[in-house]
């Protein structure tokens, strides 16, 4: 799991640059479900500071009901935060799960 969001912060990283319209639809799933897995695993320890942030992630990126910003302008702050997010939820993976 920690390998998996790494890779889905260097994703969101990557989507800062003008790419097709199909990356921006398989980033909003996969950041989805990365969110969602992120959620059950930390609500694990109760309600926690990560379980909130990733459950606001899952809602700005959910592929069934789309939030659209419309501006690349918008997205990319939100691309970087949710990016530095995965990041240091992946640093910090052991110390907040065991």
């Amino acid at each position: 799991m920690r390998l998996f969001t790494f890779f889905t912060a260097a994703l969101l990283f990557i989507a800062t640059i003008k790419l097709p319209i199909g990356f921006y639809t398989a980033l909003r799933i996969l950041v989805f479900i990365c969110s969602i897995l992120l959620v059950r695993s930390s609500y694990q320890d109760g309600l926690t500071n990560w379980v909130i942030i990733f459950l606001v992630i899952a809602v700005l990126f959910n592929p069934i009901l789309p939030v659209y910003l419309y501006k690349k302008s918008i997205w990319m702050p939100i691309d970087i935060i949710a990016g530095i997010l995965f990041l240091g939820k992946g640093l910090f993976w052991k110390r907040t799960t065991q």
